[in-house]
């Protein structure tokens, strides 16, 4: 699927050929303004993103973590008194227009379609004007429903299509068409050397598996989308 401006963020980079948060982190990072006083991380796990943005001096005072686990909820509050329980989509505890900054890292996929849509009001509901949305999510790839807690995929467009693009989208309205995207970065795997390749021919499996060895000593990788983190920013109220 083309959407204009998506193309420019496609280009493939070796930081983001991993499992680790951390460079998305950086990313998210980059989109927060000095003058942010009220910054949520929805589903914020044992507080990583957190714990990056202490470690490189940001104004932890105005971070929120939010999580749908009382006993995660509990524990951070070993890092800031600012942990609150929260289940996506319930109302936030925040008032409309009050948020500068959204952070949500693989929490959407967790989500049946009514309730990702919910939710999504609810995070037009409490972000500001000028306010930026970073969502990290894997996309469908073959690990995908190795973990239980995933329920579907959303790939990046449906962002687009309720935030950024105007007109009414079949059961579900728009929700905002006042948003820009800022940037869109892929997260990559590595295919396995005999991934997407079979035969009734065990020699020719081992000689093709060879030749694949061969060529990715030479650099040559053959990689997968597993992922992306989107940012979004609201340019009116």
């Amino acid at each position: 699927m083309h959407i204009e401006g998506f193309e420019k963020y496609s280009s493939f980079k070796k930081k983001y050929l991993t499992l680790d948060r951390e460079p998305f982190f950086e990313l998210a990072a980059n989109y927060i303004q000095s003058n942010s006083k009220v910054i949520l991380d929805i589903g914020s796990g044992e507080g990583d993103f957190f714990v990056y943005l202490k470690k490189k001096g940001f104004e932890i005072n105005h971070v929120y973590l939010l999580d749908g686990n009382q006993a995660t909820v509990d524990k951070n509050r070993a890092l800031t008194e600012h942990s609150l329980f929260y289940l996506a989509p319930d109302k936030l505890p925040f008032e409309n227009h009050s948020v500068d900054f959204i952070h949500i890292s693989h929490l959407v996929d967790n989500l049946v379609v009514t309730d990702f849509y919910n939710f999504l009001l609810e995070l037009n509901r409490v972000l500001k004007a000028g306010a930026f949305l970073v969502v990290s999510t894997p996309l469908l790839w073959p690990n995908f429903f190795d973990d239980l807690s995933h329920v579907r995929p959303y790939n990046p467009y449906v962002f687009f299509k309720y935030f950024v693009q105007q007109g009414r989208h079949n059961r579900f309205d728009k929700i905002q068409d006042s948003y820009q995207i800022e940037n869109l970065v892929y997260r990559y795997y590595e295919l396995p050397l005999d991934e997407g390749w079979s035969s009734t021919v065990p020699l020719l499996d081992s000689v093709f598996i060879s030749w694949r060895r061969i060529i990715r000593k030479f650099g040559f990788k053959r990689l997968q989308k597993n992922g992306y983190t989107l940012i979004l920013k609201k340019i009116n109220g």
